[in-house]
């Protein structure tokens, strides 16, 4: 019962630091520069992957 019980609470600090780290990542205002640089990246990575270089 011991082993069930420590990993009940690993399990739920887990998704308490996921929730928190989502809570940081959504409330910050660079979000919008991060999405713009990940979509020019990506479709620069798509262009290399399928050779139209």
């Amino acid at each position: 019962m011991d082993e069930n019980k420590r990993q009940d609470i690993i399990f739920f600090f887990f998704i308490g630091v996921v929730i928190v780290l989502a809570i940081i990542y959504f409330t910050v205002p660079e979000r919008a520069a991060f999405f713009e640089y990940q979509k020019k990246w990506w479709g620069e990575a798509w262009e290399i992957i399928g050779g139209k270089r």
